[in-house]
């Protein structure tokens, strides 16, 4: 559970590191903690997963799309798609604040950024969660990931939550994605 740049508890100049940058200093930062504990003796590099949800899910898919290091991952209402995010999130300006300007302006900034541009050959399994009625990082964000590995056949799983916003907030149904998440991981992770 690195800190990232990016996150907040460390002050004004941390919190804006990863502007116009997710998915590069932040991913170091997380591989520079994966390696660390490594390091320490405590995790076996042959037999890891990675799991985020929102920001954490986005690291998650930017995550596969860059490392084959990790046995399984799960994706939690993860951004996938800059450009479809910006044009479909009910928080439309977010994007265009952390990278200098709005999408049709910094194509290329956008596309490099997003997860999807770079899913070619992703072959790590993949759980994806997604509330059904998520506004802030809208289902299709999770479609286009879950149809992109799909179709590259690579093992993946899709479990779209009814009713459900942005976070899981029904008991059930956040014990049902919480025990999704642990079986897959003892699917993929501890049982191969």
């Amino acid at each position: 559970r690195a800190n990232v740049r990016g996150s907040s508890g460390y002050g004004r100049k941390f919190r804006y590191a990863n502007y116009g940058d997710w998915g590069g200093g932040d991913f170091q930062d997380l591989m520079s903690g994966v390696d660390h504990v490594i390091g320490l003796g405590i995790v076996d590099s042959e037999r890891m997963g990675v799991m985020g949800w929102s920001y954490g899910g986005f690291m998650t898919a930017w995550t596969i799309t860059q490392t084959d290091r990790f046995r399984a991952a799960s994706v939690g209402a993860g951004v996938t798609n800059l450009v479809s995010f910006t044009g479909t999130a009910d928080i439309p300006g977010f994007l265009p604040d952390y990278f200098g300007g709005e999408f049709w302006g910094h194509l290329e900034t956008y596309i490099n950024h997003s997860p999807i541009a770079h899913v070619t050959g992703v072959k790590t399994p993949t759980l994806i969660q997604h509330g059904e009625r998520d506004e802030r990082v809208p289902l299709s964000q999770g479609l286009e990931l879950y149809n992109a590995l799909k179709r590259q056949k690579c093992p993946t799983q899709m479990v779209i939550y009814p009713r459900m916003p942005h976070s899981i907030d029904e008991p059930r149904l956040l014990l049902d994605c919480m025990r999704g998440n642990v079986e897959w991981f003892e699917k993929h992770v501890r049982r191969n």
